[in-house]
């Protein structure tokens, strides 16, 4: 198929629709060609949609558009309230999978996540983590364990300055789910527990890219798998890094995640952490 055919495809489908913005998800409803052919013949959707005459479809909001919400001393507070909610300062990816705010708004502030915990500090003192019983910042306060479970404590230590040292590697909850013993942290996590478990979860997937969205596929709609529709998904840590992102929720139907944190998401989302525990620990040997 070369790409006068794609372009007379997108051209009838803007027809039939009534429109000059035609988007990904209307094109995926309603044309006979893949997403995936159109941006590998154009390189992109927006290069194919000019290319047919069209108009290209307008990007989401930009990170800094949301990142115009929260003033300095908003996110600083923040890291005051986790070094009290850990009990000891917080690391960036800590940040991501604890605090409210992406590490993305601390790295476009301050540079860095570490000198944004420096200005905090600064600013409003390092907290009396000993004597703390709330962090004032809505969380629930930290319960002491029962006589049964193991005491867990993390020492207060003293570091110095911020300097070049060894990377730490970080791990998620414990988890032992298929071999995985801890929980994701990042993205990349999260399209491995997908990978995982896909199959049970009813979808069938078509491709994987480093484009927006990052896969395609189908999804069974119905319990005797008779039916099946067509869809675009995105992977993402927390449901709210979508937004963080600026993705266009027009061209992604579905934001697979490990943790929802987005009340007003305005897309479909798939929260694995709470799939899994209706998975067994090892997958079915049925085809």
């Amino acid at each position: 198929m070369d790409k006068q055919d794609i372009i007379a495809e997108l051209r009838r489908v803007a027809e039939k629709l009534q429109t000059s913005n035609l988007s990904g998800t209307q094109f995926a409803k309603h044309g006979r060609i893949s997403i995936t052919t159109v941006r590998n013949n154009f390189g992109t959707w927006n290069k194919a949609i000019e290319s047919a005459g069209l108009n290209a479809t307008l990007p989401g909001p930009s990170p800094d558009s949301h990142q115009r919400k929260f003033s300095d001393d908003e996110l600083l507070q923040e890291i005051i309230g986790l070094t009290k909610e850990l009990g000891k300062e917080p690391s960036a990816t800590e940040m991501a999978a604890s605090g409210r705010h992406s590490q993305t708004l601390y790295r476009k502030r301050w540079g860095t996540f570490a000198k944004a915990r420096q200005v905090a500090y600064a600013r409003f003192g390092f907290p009396n983590i000993q004597s703390v019983q709330t962090d004032g910042s809505g969380r629930a306060p930290q319960t002491e364990p029962t006589s049964t479970a193991e005491k867990v404590i993390v020492p207060q230590t003293y570091k110095p300055p911020e300097s070049p040292r060894r990377k730490k590697v970080q791990f998620g909850e414990p988890i032992d789910f298929r071999g995985l013993r801890f929980a994701p942290i990042n993205e990349q996590g999260v399209v491995y527990v997908f990978g995982m478990i896909s199959r049970e979860l009813g979808f069938l997937i078509e491709s994987i890219r480093t484009d927006y969205p990052d896969c395609e596929g189908k999804r069974c709609i119905d319990s005797q798998k008779q039916r099946w529709e067509h869809v675009l998904i995105e992977f993402e840590y927390q449901s709210s890094n979508f937004r963080e992102h600026g993705h266009s929720p027009e061209d992604c139907d579905l934001i697979v995640c490990w943790i929802h944190d987005w009340a007003d998401c305005p897309i479909e989302v798939l929260e694995l952490k709470s799939q899994i525990q209706y998975l067994p620990n090892r997958p079915s040997q049925k085809s």
